[in-house]
């Protein structure tokens, strides 16, 4: 398709939550067509069980592409729940960012970052951020058997500078110098085969 925007990404929840027939109800409709377009996530391609649809408005000459979201989100992680008496969406992070034991790997008060993906699920999408002072370092440990895919964690610095680990299936060590003040991180990807990742990063 030649066109996508932050517009059919909204659409796109409409549709997939409260049909076509809706959307196109309400809105100028040119043309819809159902289109056979694949979406991947980091070059991992993403099984939706709903076709994508061309849409061209009124007074427009490109199509845009309207992506079933609801199915999109829940593979990054989130559920759309829909609210016909309020007329709402509200997108919900299926988060289990909550510093509590994974296989082995306790926070020791220590511990900022403690990620996992959720059993049976391919795919991961946190974010979070933490303090630090100056001269401390954060010691990321990843284990990952994860195959067909990867997972990215960017971590930001107090001024904004983005750091980036791309994870595979192996397990790694990395030592990151901090600075003093508030930093941001976030962490998404999707993988085909299955198994496991699990990010913790502890200050020292």
């Amino acid at each position: 398709m030649k066109k996508f925007d932050v517009k059919s990404l909204a659409a796109g929840i409409i549709i997939g939550t409260m049909g076509v027939t809706t959307v196109f109800a309400a809105s100028g409709i040119q043309s819809a067509n159902l289109s056979n377009t694949t979406v991947t996530l980091n070059g991992v391609s993403l099984p939706l069980s709903k076709s994508l649809v061309s849409v061209t408005m009124d007074n427009e000459q490109s199509a845009s592409l309207y992506v079933p979201a609801n199915e999109l989100l829940a593979n990054l992680g989130y559920s759309v729940n829909y609210d016909s008496n309020k007329n709402t969406l509200d997108l919900i992070p299926q988060s289990n960012t909550s510093h509590e034991t994974a296989d082995g790997i306790t926070s020791d008060g220590n511990a900022v970052i403690h990620l996992a993906n959720h059993t049976g699920q391919r795919n991961i999408a946190e974010s979070g951020s933490f303090h630090a002072e100056d001269n401390q370092t954060l010691i990321l440990t990843i284990t990952s058997d994860i195959k067909g895919g990867t997972v990215d964690l960017f971590l930001f610095d107090p001024k904004g500078k983005e750091q980036r680990i791309t994870i595979n299936s192996t397990n790694t060590t990395k030592e990151i110098a901090l600075e003093k003040g508030e930093w941001q991180y976030n962490c998404s990807g999707v993988f085909q085969d299955g198994g496991n990742i699990k990010i913790v990063g502890t200050i020292k």
